[in-house]
């Protein structure tokens, strides 16, 4: 007999775990989906209500599992809970009355990178490998409950979030299988973490994203393409307007230069503008303005004495 499943989750990785747990026949009996914020573009929450209705699964939209859900959620019975892509904080009424547990996917490998938008953290702080740990939620430290399983996932040169993004979706969706194999055979094992070896992530906010010139190229690029689209971009500003940087790339020739102004725009091509960082330079190839349209960057930027971040 299959496990029941409530489901709690948002996000594009949400969609394809409910997906795929629907095509495999797994037994899903209900689903909370996640409401975002007015702000964002892209709500996964319209595909995870279709899916939903295609399945005939009953779900409820919300920001949060509030007490008054707890009473439901009981009669409910599940026998787990797959928490993907969820912001908020589950009660403990919830995991810690299902009898194998709340599971949760967090892109990192735990205890390294806990907290807010670990995916985007690690790109800025230009690691190579990332990954997705599916762990127990439980009381004590956040993102910190046992470890059920981990699975690595690559972080190339030049991939941009979504590119990562895309390994992580499939890693996620691995790891929850691996648990039904688990529960089916009854060869469910747990790893506590080491605190030793935690660290923790800031929320980060779109302001965050604005882009120190005085930095090193290699540390601006990492930050534009750990922002890039569907992220909310990093920026800059040029003559009073703000510009969102959407593509960008890392010179594999890095010009020597002795004298040097950060943000200064240097060559103008059609490949993009080449800009000067406190070490080496980017080329940006892809710039919009605030409605976000697409700006002709040889029309746009006219000298080579023109500087960003002014």
């Amino acid at each position: 007999m299959k496990a029941k499943i409530l489901f709690i989750g948002g996000t594009p990785r949400g969609y394809e775990l409910l997906k795929a747990l629907t095509e495999d026949g797994q037994n899903v009996a209900f689903a909370f989906i996640l409401k975002e914020d007015g702000h964002e573009k892209n709500k996964a929450s319209r595909d995870i209500m279709a899916l939903c209705g295609e399945r005939s699964i009953r779900f409820k939209l919300a920001r949060k599992i509030s007490l008054e859900d707890i009473p439901a959620i009981s009669k409910l019975k599940p026998d787990v809970v797959f928490v993907c892509g969820w912001r908020t904080i589950i009660p403990a009424e919830v995991y810690t009355k299902v009898p194998l547990g709340c599971l949760a996917a967090h892109d990192s490998l735990l205890p390294k990178y806990r907290g807010f938008s670990p995916l985007n953290w690690a790109i800025i702080n230009g690691e190579k490998v990332t990954g997705v740990t599916l762990f127990k939620i439980s009381d004590g430290p956040v993102d910190g409950g046992d470890i059920f399983r981990q699975k690595k996932v690559k972080i190339a040169q030049n991939c941009t979030a979504e590119d990562v993004y895309r390994g992580i979706i499939g890693a996620t969706i691995d790891l929850y299988f691996l648990f039904l194999e688990a529960i089916g055979s009854g060869n469910i094992k747990w790893k506590k973490q080491d605190e030793k070896k935690a660290t923790y992530t800031c929320k980060r906010t779109p302001e965050d994203g604005k882009v120190d010139w005085t930095r090193s190229a290699k540390k601006v690029f990492d930050l534009i393409r750990a922002l890039a689209p569907p992220y909310p971009c990093a920026w800059t500003v040029f003559s009073g307007e703000k510009l969102y940087i959407e593509e960008a790339s890392f010179p594999a020739r890095q010009f020597n230069y002795s004298g040097n102004i950060p943000g200064r725009i240097i060559s103008i091509t059609d490949k993009g503008i080449l800009v000067l960082c406190g070490k080496g330079q980017v080329l940006l190839s892809g710039i919009s303005d605030p409605s976000g349209r697409r700006i002709d960057l040889k029309r746009y930027f006219l000298s080579i004495k023109d500087t960003l971040g002014g």
